[in-house]
C-alpha cells in the first residue's frame, strides 16, 4: 500500500505547519498552527497555569457546521493531552491550529466525520511539531471499517465506508498508550477487541509491553507502521532545518 505525502513548513506567515494526504482516502488537509499567542482575557483568567488550546476546522467546500464543531471537540482533546503548555512562554496564552479540507470526497452534512479524522490528527501532530511547540509524545491513528462480512479494512475508500457497519478510529502514542477510541456503528466487544488489535499493529507494530507498562519497540518491528512514518517525517524536518548547523561540523 502507497504511504501518504507529507511536508512541512510550508506556509511563511505561520508558526509550524503541515501537509497530509492519505492516498486511499483522497483527504488532503493542510495544517497551520501559532503559539504561543496572545488570547482574550477572559480565556487567560480560565488557564492560569496552562496554554489553551483552539482548533479550527475549514471544508472546503462550504461553511464550518456541526461536524466541524464536532470534530474541533475531539481534536482538542487528543492535542491537548500531549501538549506540555506549562512550558516557559506558554501559560495563560495559546496553541491556535487551523486545518484546511483542500482535497478529497467532501463530507457532506449528516455524513461520518471519522473517514477524515485521522489526516486532521496528523496534519495537526506534524504542524506542531514544525512550529516546535513542545510536546510530551507524538502518536499515530487509523480509521478502519468493519463490512458486513467481518472483514476489516484500513482506510476504506467511499463505497467501503457507505456500506460498513462499522467505523472505527484509533490513536496511539508513541508511548503505547491509547489516546483515542472513536466508533459509530454496530458492533460488539470481540469486533472492537479485533479491531484494537489491527489498529495497535497498523500504528506501532505488535510488539509485547515492557516491565514499566509502555510498549517494547524496536527499529525493525517498527518499519512500515505509522508510527515509524511520522518518526521519519520528524527526523527529515530536523534534518532540513538544521542542515546547516550538521555540515558545518
Amino acid at each position: 500500500m502507497v504511504g501518504p505525502t507529507v511536508s512541512l513548513s510550508g506556509l511563511r506567515r505561520a508558526d509550524g505547519s503541515a501537509s497530509y494526504k492519505c492516498p486511499v482516502t483522497g483527504y488532503d488537509v493542510l495544517g497551520a498552527v501559532n503559539a504561543p499567542v496572545e488570547l482574550p482575557a477572559r480565556k487567560d483568567a480560565l488557564r492560569p497555569e496552562d496554554a489553551t488550546i483552539e482548533v479550527f476546522v475549514k471544508p472546503g467546500n462550504t461553511t464550518a457546521g456541526v461536524g466541524e464543531g464536532y470534530v474541533e471537540s475531539v481534536l482538542r482533546s487528543v492535542l491537548g493531552s500531549i501538549v506540555l503548555g506549562r512550558e516557559k512562554g506558554f501559560p495563560r496564552r495559546g496553541v491556535v491550529i487551523t486545518l484546511a479540507i483542500i482535497g478529497g470526497e467532501a463530507v457532506e452534512r449528516g455524513d461520518s466525520y471519522l473517514t477524515i479524522l485521522p489526516a486532521l490528527l496528523h496534519a495537526s501532530l506534524l504542524a506542531l511539531i514544525s512550529a516546535a511547540v513542545p510536546l510530551s509524545m507524538t502518536f499515530a491513528t487509523t480509521l478502519l471499517a468493519v463490512t458486513p462480512s467481518g472483514q476489516i479494512v484500513q482506510d476504506p475508500p467511499v463505497e467501503d465506508v457507505a456500506n460498513a457497519v462499522s467505523l472505527h478510529v484509533l490513536a496511539f502514542s508513541s508511548k503505547g498508550h491509547l489516546l483515542l477510541n472513536e466508533s459509530q456503528g454496530r458492533f460488539d466487544f470481540e469486533t472492537w477487541e479485533s479491531v484494537r488489535e489491527q489498529a495497535a499493529s497498523i500504528c506501532q507494530g505488535a510488539n509485547p509491553r515492557g516491565s514499566d507498562g509502555d510498549t517494547a519497540m524496536d527499529d525493525e518491528s517498527k518499519d512500515g507502521t505509522l508510527d515509524n512514518f511520522i518518526r521519519e517525517a520528524m527526523e527529515d524536518h530536523l534534518h532540513r532545518v538544521y542542515s546547516w548547523k550538521i555540515e558545518s561540523n
